[in-house]
């Protein structure tokens, strides 16, 4: 037993990163999504016509963005900016902005809907005299005119796109507005260049690229108004628009993410603001789902990432699965599983993961833990040739480099892509450690379900391959740790200079190829708890910046593995600090600065690997197994075990099927019920506090578990 000394705190956002925030509207897996950017200057909407359907799957994909709004408001003709941004409580991607000024208070929220994104803005003048409000949607991209207005001097409210795809293609459609004023002179000089591309943040007098929404506000007086951003829409169109019931189209959004959400395994804990960040996380894996070529998959980001391959998109099919979304995951799955060359590679040449030999785990993962969730043995049948042609393939590679002239490299697979700020000295190819866990670990996948389909001659050649890889890789890996203070540590690369410390315990978990006690992985430990940690609680120099973090590595790389390794109070040191890491509007970008409001940021700003990160946290802090027992709560903070408040999961997809759990605190005895399909044949150990606050187990044998229903208090 040890005392805890994890405690939750409010999640305040105190370490976010730099302005504009963003937020990604959408509807759940749909095609159609508009980025939204919030600074405090103004609001950015921003979007591509083109989506992933015709792209190739598994492949980058870039998709230029065509068109830009900027949105801003003034009182009584002063720029007015916001102070406030935040998501809806259910979790849905739904935005709220708030701001003030001379006593006018202004929202803007904005959401998804069937027909296309609402935007809707609420003044109100709260002042002792009467107050103008002007609300403007400019067209920062492309040709001179976009005001249908301003050509036709009747269409004030609406923007077009002018020469930019089909002419008359709708862009926004104001309405609510007392009056849309036009502003400036068709006869107005301009200079040498006409206006198209140099509007930003700032308030623009010419009316040709925009729409100004004007309301005359008197004392104590509220009006709301709407900007709807239809999906593909035309001119021809404007009428039925016009006749949509907004707020019916807002309340139908609502509703179908939180049917969505609610849909999979529900997970109860008596930390609001946790479970409305737990929710927003989920929503993330839907808006960052979509139609992929004939396809359908999860996307790595919302912007320059908007591409899937097999690394976190096929973990979030894994944890949709696991979540009880199997029929999204089993739609999903061809589309990572398939990605194979004919010579048996499955990190296809053909795609963004080309030559990313570690790619091959999540696919070889996903095949195996479906299979245990559901028993399906037909689903391991149809994908086995795929896992055994994958492990051949392996096998060739490293046999071809037994005569490598580095002795560090032979037996390993051959050089291969880095990534997560892994480098070869200066090289972005080399033998990596993590990525050679990872195939091996896929390796030992096939063995697991050779011998699960009866393979008997597969199970003798899987066993001699698969012990061989794994002598080679933790023969060179123990010969080449880094020296650190009187321990060791596992280095990303032989013989080059230390670099990120992605996957560094990955050896261990999840690919089981040594035990927790193994020198290079408590040196690992020791080393991230006593040298990497920054001043917000999260450890440092987990991808491409030296002194920056990668905040879903806190969560997915380090104490997912400390819960494994029993080192539960070491893992929950870092939940809370990767939400307070997080904008408000509870998304993250891929790595940043470790400092408050970084303005160092690299990747997208709405990157998939963190709400990920979270979520499985989440649930492996609730119930996890390892070889010899099945633990629940291991992870959970002591206010989630409150008296009188219910932690509970329900409907959670394992290895014993649909898996229902709950733990009560009252009048100082702790109850536990938990139901499963199958029976535990493990120990279940239970993790829960002492009214003193002190860590304690409670381990139940197989022999005296009901799986009907287990139930008994500790005293």
């Amino acid at each position: 037993m040890t005392g805890n000394t994890i405690k939750t705190a409010a999640i305040d956002f105190e370490y976010t990163f730099a302005e504009p925030h963003t937020i990604t509207l959408s509807r759940p897996s749909a095609s159609q999504k508009v980025i939204a950017e919030v600074a405090k200057e103004g609001i950015r909407f921003m979007w591509a016509f083109e989506s992933q359907k015709n792209d190739y799957p598994l492949a980058w994909t870039q998709h230029p963005i065509d068109v830009r709004l900027a949105m801003n408001i003034s009182v009584d003709k002063n720029a007015a900016g916001f102070t406030k941004w935040y998501r809806h409580e259910s979790g849905a991607p739904y935005m709220f902005v708030e701001g003030n000024r001379a006593g006018v208070e202004y929202t803007v929220s904005a959401i998804a809907t069937k027909s296309g994104i609402v935007v809707k803005t609420l003044v109100s003048n709260s002042s002792e005299v009467d107050r103008e409000a002007h609300i403007q949607f400019a067209h920062l991209n492309m040709w001179v005119i976009s005001n249908k207005g301003w050509i036709d001097g009747i269409h004030n409210n609406v923007l077009i796109s002018g020469n930019q795809g089909r002419a008359d293609r709708l862009l926004v459609v104001a309405s609510g507005a007392d009056d849309y004023p036009m502003y400036g002179c068709r006869n107005e000089k301009y200079g040498d260049e006409p206006p198209m591309s140099n509007m930003g943040y700032g308030i623009a007098e010419n009316s040709m690229k925009k729409i100004v929404a004007y309301f005359h506000l008197k004392k104590g007086e509220s009006k709301t108004g709407y900007f709807f951003i239809p999906y593909k829409k035309y001119f021809e169109d404007l009428e039925k628009i016009r006749g949509l019931d907004l707020e019916q189209e807002i309340r139908s959004a609502v509703n179908e993410w939180k049917k969505l959400l609610r849909r999979g395994t529900e997970v109860e804990i008596c930390d609001r603001q946790f479970m409305q960040c737990y929710h927003a996380c989920l929503a993330d894996m839907f808006v960052m789902r979509e139609r992929i070529g004939k396809y359908v998959g999860i996307v790595c980001g919302t912007l320059q990432y908007r591409s899937a391959n097999s690394s976190e998109p096929l973990e979030a099919e894994i944890l949709l699965d696991t979540l009880g979304y199997t029929k999204e995951a089993v739609r999903d799955y061809p589309m990572y599983l398939e990605g194979q060359n004919d010579d048996g590679c499955w990190v296809t040449r053909k795609g963004w993961e080309h030559e990313g030999w570690g790619f091959v785990f999540n696919k070889a993962n996903a095949v195996i833990t479906h299979y245990q969730l559901t028993q399906d043995k037909a689903f391991l049948e149809k994908y086995y040739p795929r896992l055994y042609a994958s492990t051949m393939f392996n096998h060739r590679m490293r046999q071809s480099t037994k005569s490598a002239m580095s002795i560090a490299e032979r037996g390993l697979m051959p050089r291969g892509m880095g990534d997560c700020g892994m480098m070869n000295n200066a090289d972005y190819y080399g033998v990596f450690y993590p990525s050679n866990a990872l195939c091996v670990g896929a390796d030992f996948k096939t063995l697991e379900a050779a011998k699960i389909l009866g393979r008997t001659e597969d199970v003798e050649i899987l066993e001699r391959i698969c012990e061989e890889a794994k002598t080679a890789l933790l023969k060179s890996m123990r010969e080449n740790v880094i020296q650190e203070d009187g321990y060791v540590r596992t280095a990303t690369v032989a013989n080059a200079a230390a670099s990120s410390i992605y996957g560094c315990m990955y050896s261990y978990f999840p690919c089981g190829l040594v035990k927790k006690e193994e020198p290079m992985i408590d040196g690992s430990v020791r080393y991230i708890e006593t040298k990497q940690i920054s001043e917000g609680g999260l450890p440092m120099g987990t991808g491409w910046m030296k002194e920056g973090l990668w905040v879903a590595m806190a969560l997915n790389n380090i104490a997912r593995t400390y819960l494994r390794m029993g080192l539960y109070e070491k893992a929950k040191q870092y939940l809370y600090p990767a939400l307070n890491h997080a904008t408000p509007f509870i998304t993250w970008c891929e790595e940043r600065g470790a400092e408050k409001n970084s303005a160092k940021i690299s990747g997208d700003r709405q990157h998939l690997w963190t709400p990920l990160s979270v979520l499985q946290y989440t649930i492996d802090a609730l119930f996890f197994e390892d070889e010899s027992a099945v633990h629940l709560f291991a992870g959970a903070y002591r206010e989630w075990m409150s008296e009188r408040k219910r932690l509970s999961v329900k409907g959670l997809k394992t290895a014993y099927g649909d898996t229902t759990f709950s733990l009560e605190r009252k009048n100082g005895s702790c109850k536990v019920r938990m139901k499963t399909d199958r029976r535990i044949e493990k120990t279940l150990i239970v993790h829960f506090y002492s009214e003193e606050g002190i860590s304690m187990e409670y381990a139940i044998l197989p022999s005296s578990c009901e799986i009907e229903c287990i139930v008994w208090e500790v005293k």
